[in-house]
């Protein structure tokens, strides 16, 4: 009877496992925006998501893990500024493209929240930053 007993516990958290694993990718990927747009940049294409408003900004690639090779996300400002970028929740090191009247003015490197809490600022301003998983 133990050795059943131990089987039905190893189940149950097998289950409670997969269970939040599911809940947790299936909320990353519903919380995204819903713009997308391909943009060139040093010659890569890149698929990005738009984050255009004060929410999706905020939100950022926060819980990503994992996004397809040359994607990521484009943060889009309605006036040039030095605007900063925080890893707060960020599970994957991020490459920052700060750009300013659609060219690169820097480009930083903003490690996972793993690394200890950072917040990366630009020394220009920039109307466009894109984040990309550094790989």
């Amino acid at each position: 009877m133990k050795i059943n007993k131990f089987f039905k516990t190893i189940l149950i958290i097998a289950i409670l496992i997969l269970l939040s694993g599911t809940i947790f990718w299936v909320t990353a990927i519903y919380r995204l925006p819903l713009k997308t747009q391909k943009i060139i940049v040093n010659g890569k294409k890149i698929f990005v998501w738009v984050a255009d408003t004060e929410d999706s900004r905020e939100q950022g690639l926060q819980n990503i893990i994992w996004l397809p090779k040359n994607s990521g996300m484009l943060f889009v400002f309605d006036q040039p500024g030095k605007y900063c970028f925080w890893n707060k929740n960020t599970l994957r090191s991020l490459k920052l493209i700060f750009m300013n009247k659609g060219k690169i003015t820097e480009e930083k490197y903003l490690p996972s929240i793993w690394k200890g809490k950072q917040t990366i600022c630009p020394r220009q301003k920039a109307d466009n930053v894109i984040e990309i998983i550094d790989r």
